[in-house]
This record gives C-alpha cells, sequence and structure tokens, in this order.
C-alpha cells in the first residue's frame, strides 16, 4: 500500500489509544473540565500532562499551570 494509508492507520492506532487511556485515568473529571474550561479536547490536556509532543496554542501554559496547581504534573518543561 501507500505510504500515506500507512501512516494514517498509525496516526488512527495513536489517537485510539490515547482516547483510551483518557477515558481509563483517575484525572479524566480534569482533563474535559479543563478542556471545556479552555475550549481544547480532553485529549489535548492529557497529551499535555503527560509530555507527549503537542502544538503550542495560546492556552497552552495556562493548561500546564492549572496542571500543576491541581498536583496532576510537578513542573513545566517548554
Amino acid at each position: 500500500g501507500c505510504i500515506c494509508t500507512i501512516n494514517k492507520r498509525v496516526i488512527l492506532n495513536e489517537m485510539c489509544m490515547i482516547i483510551l487511556k483518557v477515558f481509563r485515568s483517575k484525572n479524566k473529571l480534569v482533563y474535559f473540565s479543563l478542556a471545556k474550561k479552555y475550549n481544547t479536547t480532553p485529549w489535548y490536556v492529557y497529551k499535555l500532562a503527560h509530555g507527549k509532543r503537542v502544538r503550542i496554542t495560546g492556552v497552552t501554559h495556562e493548561i500546564l499551570n492549572e496542571l500543576r496547581d491541581l498536583n496532576i504534573i510537578e513542573n513545566i518543561r517548554v
């Protein structure tokens, strides 16, 4: 198959894994409430909390600060 098809499958698999991890997480309510507050997705908040690569937006630092204040993350590295 085409390399594009393979890459799409890999991305979809990664997204599915993150969605499952969000729903299994003890912090899922935090992820959902922060996502709603900052008009983003719970998966984005989860990825921030777990040090995954994300696109930096105007609210990224605010979300990170709240995660730190809630003792979900220890420190912030950008």
